[in-house]
């Protein structure tokens, strides 16, 4: 298997006039939702496919919950999840509070596991129309 990449000029936002630089944009061959990784999962053990959809569906349920409840999720040599405040700076420490946070994100650290699989990972460039697309970002 590999990973299908396309280029994608994008401007410079220091310098507008210099010409763009292209670099590799991942591009997805579609989804695989939580059936398809429940049948993988099932072809692997001897659960059937219902008793691994349902831990799947528990999992998605507790995984968000013990992350809102302030702690980190632990995957083993898979990585771990732990959220990151999205805020405003302050000028002074104890000027910052709760009313400064605009939100969260997830923030996914892989492990050894993760990482090493995807040391093996192989590209393949996709073709695309001549003229490629310029983001200005």
């Amino acid at each position: 298997m590999s990973i299908n990449f396309k280029p994608v000029g994008r401007k410079n936002p220091r310098d507008r006039q210099a010409p763009a630089k292209y670099y590799a944009s991942i591009n997805a061959k579609g989804k695989r939702n939580i059936r398809f990784i429940a049948e993988e999962i099932a072809d692997r053990s001897s659960l059937n496919q219902m008793d691994i959809m349902s831990v799947i569906e528990g999992f998605l349920q507790i995984v968000p919950k013990t992350l809102l409840d302030g702690y980190t999720v632990d995957l083993g040599e898979f990585g771990n999840m732990g959220l990151i405040a999205k805020s405003e700076g302050v000028e002074k420490e104890e000027d910052l509070n709760a009313s400064h946070i605009d939100g969260v994100k997830v923030r996914f650290r892989p492990g050894i596991l993760f990482k090493d699989e995807l040391a093996s990972a192989k590209f393949e460039k996709i073709a695309t129309p001549h003229e490629s697309e310029v983001v200005s970002e």
